[in-house]
């Protein structure tokens, strides 16, 4: 679990002009990118009006089996949920474990050391995001790494928010700091569009429970 504190600022690089481009061209090279998830847990996700949270559920866990067949670095990132210890959406269970798991007491996931350390140890410098809430954990890691230099993609399939118009609003924020929105089916076709053999026909046929939705 990781020891929260204050938080070292992460590295201030410029975005380079290659990761530039690349969210203005189809595909995405999965080389350069990990996946965050913030927040997904059973007792936050339920709370959703924007997003049902059954459709947060079945998209965030083909996103996780995209990630896991793509060998995409994936994190989590939780909070305590009063007294009790955070219990992720059963559709993530597999994928997360102590080793990339992150308790952390701070709104977003990266004011939290040991969470900034993971994401920059990789060198990946595309960061795909997930979470509940849109307006607190997608917009703290959206912002904070965007600021730290990583091109953000926030997958709005994959996250939920109690108003409409608050949702709304934090994703116009994100989309004026240079955020890119995204769908799993829209990643995942950008990330491996070769359907005809390995790796490209094993993440469409794990996008099957959001074709047949």
């Amino acid at each position: 679990m990781a020891a929260v504190g204050a938080a070292p600022a992460l590295a201030q690089t410029s975005r380079p002009a290659a990761l530039e481009s690349s969210t203005r061209r189809a595909r995405v090279n999965p080389a350069t990118v990990q996946v965050l998830f913030v927040d997904l847990q059973t007792s936050l996700v339920a709370q959703s009006k924007t997003t049902p949270p059954q459709t947060i559920g079945t998209a965030t866990g083909v996103l996780a089996k995209v990630a896991q067949i793509l060998k995409l670095p994936t994190l989590f990132s939780v909070v305590l949920e009063g007294e009790n210890p955070p219990k992720l959406i059963a559709p993530l269970l597999p994928y997360s474990n102590p080793a990339n798991t992150f308790l952390r007491n701070p709104a977003g996931a990266l004011m939290d050391p040991a969470t900034v350390q993971a994401v920059a140890r990789s060198g990946r410098r595309t960061l795909v995001i997930a979470g509940y809430v849109a307006e607190v954990a997608i917009l703290h890691a959206a912002l904070d790494a965007i600021a730290a230099g990583y091109t953000v993609y926030y997958v709005v399939d994959c996250i939920g928010s109690p108003s409409p118009r608050t949702e709304s609003a934090a994703f116009r924020e994100l989309e004026l700091a240079g955020a890119v929105p995204t769908s799993v089916l829209s990643l995942t076709t950008r990330l491996a569009p070769d359907f005809s053999q390995p790796p490209g026909s094993e993440t469409f046929a794990a996008l099957s429970p959001i074709l047949k939705q």
